[in-house]
């Protein structure tokens, strides 16, 4: 038996070892993607079975941004992206990707998700390997943590849906592991390069996932290190001449600037003043997402900018290695970022305690997502409480294991914090980041590997580990998937599709560029992203988002006010009394919306033209064009 490598030195034949198992991971994951992929694309249909998802409006993303540069239309492709303000724009661009290769079309639509889910279970190998120097009980580890990972039916049915916990986990998984090598190889500066990358990357794929891994980081780095990292946040400061510019800002013109729109914002925000139209543009200064918050950090980004580039060279030498390479390819490009209009108030209020219409509940937080980790990211709840015994077991040995190692139990237990937290209680939360507990758990089982058997025969160890791992995944696949597991993941698993709101008059929109869509029972994107797909091209499609009205009457008036200025060639109204769709928070109930359609029938600017029934899903659909339009009779 080899002499167990330290973190310098490996032995050739370990590293050898090392990359069969991981490729041999690799292709094991890329082979339960395929038939993940091959069962969702038998019936791609079926997954668009809820109105309101989350899921059309970021394929809809998607859809546009291919259609964008498969058209060449700069304009419209950067326009979009500079929409992508409360969901960042990686999702779509990637999305856009596959769609322009592929083709566009739906059955495509949950590519990245599997490949975020891959990278996610051969991350998840490679870290719990990493953590052991003992290369058996790595291993043994890696084996545990990746089956718990692949067995996961909630996060398997996340990773097979439009959403961004997919790509969210495996970009996490990647950060841990690309950590993991800058607290082993520190003086390597394309370890940190790596490192920096990936936080961008995750940034620009959801803002939550970021703040959640850069939490962790900060907490390893500073952790047992307190005293040293108030020494380098002093040297920097100390640098960069802060002290002196503060104490001159009030002769500093951007600063005063800078304080006098900070102590407008509050007022305007208090006061909700009405949009202004000026020589024809329309300047909104009040709202959550208020203008003059960009302005006010565009304003405190050009003094910090200056003071950088005025103390460049003291500030780079008191940052180190790793501090510059994060601050240039992490920091500075989110920096940047929130210089676009509106971006940073839309950061800000999304993960603030504004993004939730609910007030804080501990305690339903702490038992509901023990339920969700149970019932739904566990075939067996037997499951669920082994993960989590083995992961203290492992949390209890950290001294034991290699450099970096506290980083991925801070980053399990900070999120398990941020989501209990969090005002908002829903399962696929969980999706992004419960892999760091399998690891922790598999870390623990490794731990238990090395104790036991550290000293048998390697025969004897293999045929143990052989052994549990086949138990485990036996046990896996065998319990039968609950209901509980769908709702979870919210994953729909009954009812007609989506499809069937717009398909059979498909062909009445074919000529058509300009569209407005009213229904009985609410708005999102799905249309939008139905017809763009059909005609791989720029329509505007307008979803009449009426919402918050009291009464049918005042639906009534408000569409009749939106026909009076639409600019839409055609309108199609579904009349949905037996839709399953409500949603009474917003006023979305059949006996309010149903306004929508006594407006159209008493307006005159548009014809009715054809009408259309739904059977499967209790509802008229009638088309109707403007006068005088050519086709209209």
């Amino acid at each position: 038996m080899s002499t167990p490598p330290d973190d310098k030195t490996v032995d050739w034949r370990d590293r050898w070892v090392d990359r069969v198992t991981a490729s041999m991971v690799a292709g094991a994951a890329t082979t339960l993607a395929a038939l993940n992929y091959a069962g969702y694309y038998a019936s791609p249909d079926l997954l668009w079975r809820d109105f309101y998802h989350d899921r059309n409006s970021h394929f809809s993303l998607g859809v546009d941004l291919a259609i964008a540069l498969r058209s060449f239309d700069p304009i419209w492709f950067f326009h979009e992206l500079e929409r992508s303000m409360v969901w960042p724009p990686l999702h779509g661009l990637v999305l856009s990707v596959v769609l322009l290769v592929a083709g566009i079309d739906h059955r495509f639509a949950i590519v990245p998700s599997l490949a975020g889910w891959m990278m996610t279970i051969v991350f998840v190998w490679l870290i719990t390997r990493r953590l052991f120097r003992e290369q058996n009980a790595g291993i043994f580890a890696a084996g545990i943590a990746v089956i718990l990972t692949a067995a996961s039916p909630a996060f398997r049915l996340l990773a097979s849906d439009v959403m961004l916990e997919g790509l969210g986990a495996g970009l996490s998984a990647l950060v841990l592991w690309a950590y993991l090598g800058v607290e082993q190889e520190p003086d390597r500066e394309l370890r940190w390069r790596v490192l920096a990358l990936a936080l961008t990357a995750l940034f620009f794929e959801k803002y939550n996932y970021w703040g959640l891994a850069t939490a962790a980081i900060a907490a390893a780095l500073i952790f047992g290190n307190v005293r040293e990292a108030l020494k380098y946040i002093g040297a920097i400061l100390e640098k960069a001449r802060l002290a002196k510019v503060i104490g001159h800002a009030w002769s500093d013109p951007l600063l005063v600037a800078f304080l006098i729109v900070v102590a407008i914002i509050p007022a305007l925000l208090w006061a909700n003043l009405a949009p202004i139209n000026l020589y024809g543009f329309t300047i909104r200064l009040g709202g959550p997402q208020a203008n003059l918050v960009t302005v006010a950090y565009a304003l405190l980004f050009a003094r910090l900018f200056l003071m950088w580039r005025r103390h460049r060279a003291e500030i780079d030498a008191a940052l180190g290695l790793g501090g510059r390479t994060v601050l240039y390819w992490n920091l500075a490009p989110i920096a940047i970022s929130f210089l676009l209009p509106k971006r940073l108030s839309a950061f800000l209020w999304y993960v603030g305690p504004l993004d939730s219409s609910t007030g804080f509940d501990l305690v339903d937080g702490v038992f509901s997502y023990w339920r969700y980790f149970t019932e739904g990211f566990h075939v067996a709840s037997w499951m669920a409480v082994l993960s989590v015994v083995l992961a203290l077991l492992g949390a209890t040995q950290l001294r034991t294991l290699r450099p970096g190692a506290r980083a991925v139990f801070l980053f399990a237990l900070i999120c398990w914090i941020g989501v209990i937290v969090h005002p908002q209680h829903q399962g696929r939360f969980l999706a992004s980041w419960a892999f760091a507990v399998w690891i922790c758990a598999g870390t623990g089982a490794g731990v238990i590997f090395a104790s036991i058997l550290a000293r048998r025969p390697v025969v004897l160890q293999m045929l143990i580990a052989g052994a549990a791992a086949a138990g485990l995944i036996i046990a896996a696949v065998s319990e039968k998937p609950s209901p509980a597991i769908f709702a979870v993941a919210i994953y729909p698993t009954s009812g007609p599709s989506d499809l069937d709101l717009i398909r059979p008059y498909f062909h009445e929109l074919d000529d058509v560029r300009d569209i407005s869509i009213a229904t009985t029972f609410g708005a999102s994107r799905f249309f939008r992203w139905a017809i763009h797909e059909r005609c791989k091209c720029k329509a505007t499609v307008v979803d009449l988002f009426i919402d918050s009205q009291k009464s049918r009457v005042d639906v009534r008036a408000a569409m009749a006010d939106r026909i009076r200025n639409s600019t839409s060639g055609v309108f199609v109204i579904i009349d949905a009394p037996g839709s399953r769709y409500s949603l009474p928070a917003l006023g979305w109930v059949y006996e309010k919306m149903v306004g929508v359609v006594d407006a159209m029938q008493d307006q005159t600017r548009y014809v009715r033209v054809a009408d259309y029934t739904l059977p499967s899903e209790g509802a008229q659909a009638s088309i109707w064009r403007r006068r005088n339009d050519g086709r209209t009779p």
